[in-house]
């Protein structure tokens, strides 16, 4: 587990360092990694997922779920989940999502081996997805301060992706 500070100007890089030894130590190379960016464009600190997968979209062509256009959120992550495994072969998913935390986690990115478990913090009950976790720590998702630290971490986290496909 590791918790990064996307302030910090090395952040995106320490974000593609630790995605690489998970990525060069459990997946295969002929395993294709998927990323499901979850989470709903109508609440501002819960679209970290979108917008990161929206950014990512645009250079990494496919094996992107959830955007801002079509988002994977709590009503269709069932059935993005079934058409993940119907058109991948034991695909290894990373997982993005916004995640309420303490104030001392508040405004961290946390990289976490397993499964995400989404809606967990507000009481939902959702399938768990993926092999490595990406969460961005809220206090409140609907606080002015969301809109602020949804951009800095989709920011940094897309860049950490980019960098580790760049460095592959």
């Amino acid at each position: 587990m590791y918790w990064i500070d996307p302030e910090h100007p090395d952040a995106s890089d320490h974000i593609a360092k630790y995605l690489s030894v998970w990525l060069h130590q459990y997946c295969p190379q002929n395993r294709p990694v998927i990323f499901v960016c979850i989470g709903t464009p109508a609440v501002i600190g819960d679209c970290l997922g979108p917008v990161t997968g929206t950014i990512l979209s645009k250079y990494l062509q496919s094996n992107i779920y959830g955007t801002l256009e079509e988002p994977v959120h709590a009503v269709n992550i069932k059935a993005a989940i079934k058409k993940i495994k119907k058109q991948h072969q034991k695909p290894f998913i990373i997982a993005i999502d916004a995640a309420l935390g303490n104030s001392s986690h508040t405004g961290y990115i946390l990289l976490k081996e397993g499964p995400l478990h989404p809606g967990r913090g507000v009481g939902k009950r959702l399938p768990p997805i993926g092999h490595i976790q990406i969460s961005g720590i809220f206090q409140d998702i609907f606080s002015a301060a969301a809109a602020d630290q949804m951009t800095c971490f989709s920011r940094c986290i897309s860049q950490g992706i980019l960098k580790l496909y760049s460095a592959l």
